[in-house]
């Protein structure tokens, strides 16, 4: 299912309070546009979860979501109980990324903790306001616990407070935990339009497997005209800085032009004066129509889901729900492959993403900043970069793979700037187009298979509501130090996010996430010919003929013809397998092997003992090892000789005499997606958490 978020998000994405751990390699999405404004209050903090004051606060939040002792009693136990002695790296608010062109082998998972910003969903027939927050952490938990909200500077709601809990990780590759606040647009936009500032304050409190224990907290003051402007746009209520008064003196009257003899009525250079004001609007403040002015309006052009695999795994135009990036290969569903003309990838295990797209926004925007620009740490704004975020922790940026990057990117943006004399609106387009070469994560860790990726394009500028400096005076009657006072610092993020609890309906743009694929066979690996002959798959071609069965039979053996051949190249250790009847091949970890039933499995998963199928039957996995492997690898796509083929069918073929699957096949698992019931989550749990789990399903609803 692919989930949709509307139009401009405001959102601050702050990587900050990292933890970084080494560790070993461990739904659908959309694409928001968000606004992070200057983080102007408290920030991020990590504070004493055993402190006194912090178990009231947390125990307030645990009774305001209905857990009580006798419903939840691991939970308050934990509570109580004092954390074992932690590093003081855990209480670090924030950590340099000093790692580019690093050579480590181990992947480095760090701890994240930010606020992803705003949405607008349709439920029925309702629109809703939705603020999230997500915490991802680097090493195993028992309890991960989240409060969001969105309050005035009174500490008034605006959003519903949100708290959720979380028992565990599913899986080694499921640390990120998300939640979200709402509101109906209406009253957003009313809460909002009486609001004189707007905070999004977000919790976590996280027990690790360990003992350890850490509780962050953020406070993040947002644009609140900025996030008026969103809420009028859907709406569709009008803005326009016409009516807003500004705090200085009146201006005197512009003297006439005159043209030809003097009329009752004559011309002015300025239709109204500016007035003086103490930064509010009158209670007849309007907001524009913004089908007119394509008010917050945006572009993606890369990174995007444009091509599937069609009923042969060909590749086509169209949308799939996910942006593949084929680590070894140019097949099926690959929206960006790796394998290009005369490059060898063997000794260059990076991946490469272009990025390209536009912003329409309501300002006037003076220049785009990187972190070479002292200004954004005084005003706690994040510089401009790309992130990509994994399920585990994994976290790679464009900056650290340069030693400057201003340098690097600035060319690679760029702004047009418009002011409408009607309304008094600046409008400013800033576009990017960072090319393919350019977009390098070369970080240890991001050459794997990576399943809902997050990607983040953060943009720093420098803004003024006003306009131009030359505007400001002419409209306004600003210049000098007044207009700098206006002068403001914010990142504008394009992000696709994890949103699993919002409806399909009623968004006009969309986009997935990362995914990174890769699966085949060694070079030298011999395929049963229908002749009966075995020849070495990097001498076969198209159309030859093999012995195969198809995934619905696969005891069977059939002849089947080769479709199609993928190439490609391997930067990961591969699994071999050796059997009792001496049968040995290497593959990509997640290539599929068939197990005694039928069943289809990756390599990775073949246990010594295990049973698999070969030629002439079942043999027994004798021997398991991940083995280096330089050279390139190989695939076959299998059809029927007469063309004929059931809805969803795959083939598998002998290679070095065990079975394993074809390309369809490949694709078909090349992810886990499997859905933990009450049971799998039972048999994770340990059995202290039981009670706290099974009435969570009652009293989490």
């Amino acid at each position: 299912m692919k989930f949709n978020l509307l139009a401009l998000a405001v959102s601050s994405t702050l990587a900050l309070g990292s933890i970084t751990t080494h560790a070993q390699p461990i739904a659908q999405d959309a694409v928001k546009v968000s606004l992070a404004s200057n983080m102007q209050q408290d920030g991020v903090q990590y504070l004493d979860p055993d402190s006194a004051e912090a178990r009231a606060e947390l125990a307030e939040m645990f009774a305001d979501a209905g857990w009580t002792p006798q419903n939840s009693p691991q939970l308050y136990k934990e509570l109580h109980t004092p954390q074992k002695l932690v590093s003081n790296d855990l209480f670090a608010t924030a950590r340099t990324m000093n790692t580019a062109f690093s050579t480590q082998s181990d992947k480095e998972l760090e701890s994240l903790f930010s606020h992803l910003g705003f949405n607008i969903v349709q439920e029925g027939s309702t629109k809703l306001f939705k603020v999230r927050l997500l915490n991802s952490e680097p090493k195993s938990t028992k309890m991960t616990v989240m409060t969001i909200r969105l309050v005035n500077e009174k500490g008034e709601q605006i959003t519903t407070k949100q708290t959720s809990r979380f028992f565990g990780d599913a899986s080694a590759s499921a640390s990120r935990k998300l939640i979200g606040g709402e509101a109906t647009l209406e009253s957003a936009y009313d809460y909002v339009k009486r609001a004189k500032a707007i905070y999004g304050e977000g919790t976590a409190y996280v027990l690790f497997n360990d003992g350890t224990k850490v509780l962050k907290k953020g406070k993040v003051k947002y644009d609140r005209n900025a996030i008026l402007g969103m809420l009028s746009k859907e709406l569709g209520r009008p803005m326009t800085n016409k009516n807003t008064l500004v705090s200085v003196k009146p201006l005197p009257p512009v003297k006439p032009i005159i043209i030809g003899p003097v009329e009752p009525d004559p011309v002015f250079l300025r239709a109204e004066q500016a007035h003086e004001f103490k930064y509010a609007e009158k209670e007849s403040f309007q907001v524009a129509s913004f089908a007119a002015n394509n008010f917050f309006d945006h572009v993606v052009n890369h990174p995007k889901d444009w091509k599937k695999a069609d009923g042969s795994n060909k590749n086509v135009s169209g949308q799939d729900g996910k942006i593949m990036v084929c680590l070894n290969r140019d097949y099926g569903d690959c929206d960006y492959p790796m394998i290009q003309a005369g490059g060898d990838y063997n000794n260059i295990p990076h991946v490469t993403i272009p990025f390209q797209g536009q912003i329409t926004l309501p300002t006037y925007i003076s220049k785009v900043l990187f972190k070479e620009d002292g200004v954004l740490e005084n005003n706690n704004v994040q510089p401009t970069d790309v992130m990509i975020q994994g399920k585990d922790s994994f976290v790679d940026k464009l900056s650290n793979h340069t030693n400057h990057v201003r340098n690097s990117f600035s060319q690679y943006f760029n702004i047009n700037y418009t002011f409408d004399a009607d309304t008094w609106m600046p409008m400013s387009v800033l576009s990017w187009n960072i090319p393919r070469d350019k977009g390098v994560f070369a970080k240890p860790g991001i050459f794997e298979r990576r399943q809902d990726a997050y990607w983040i394009l953060n943009i720093a500028i420098e803004e003024n509501w006003m306009g131009s400096p030359s505007d400001a005076e002419l409209y306004f009657g600003i210049s000098g130090d007044d207009y700098n006072a206006e002068t403001g610092y914010s990142s504008y993020i394009i992000a696709s996010t994890e949103a699993p609890a919002l409806p399909q309906s009623g968004a006009v743009y969309e986009q997935a996430p990362l995914q990174f694929s890769y699966s085949c066979l060694a070079e030298g690996s011999l395929i049963l010919m229908a002749d009966g002959t075995s020849v070495a798959i990097e001498t076969l071609n198209i159309g030859d003929l093999v012995t195969g069965a198809s995934e619905f039979s696969p005891k069977k053996k059939e002849t089947l013809r080769i479709a199609d051949i993928s190439v490609g190249v391997e930067h990961l250790p591969m699994i071999q397998l050796t059997t009792d009847e001496g049968q040995v091949l290497t593959l990509t970890e997640s290539h599929p092997v068939l197990r005694e039933g039928g069943q289809p499995v990756w390599a990775l998963n073949v246990k010594e003992g295990d049973k698999i199928q070969v030629n002439g039957g079942l043999a027994t996995v004798t021997g398991y090892e991940q083995v280096d492997y330089k050279d390139n690898v190989y695939n076959l796509k299998l059809e029927r000789v007469n063309g004929d083929s059931e809805q969803g069918e795959s083939f598998v073929m002998f290679a070095n005499g065990i079975s394993v699957g074809d390309l369809a096949m490949q694709s078909e698992n090349e992810f886990n997606t499997h859905k933990e019931s009450v049971e799998d989550v039972l048999k994770r749990l340990p059995v202290e958490w039981h009670t706290d789990y099974l009435n969570s399903l009652s009293t989490d609803k």
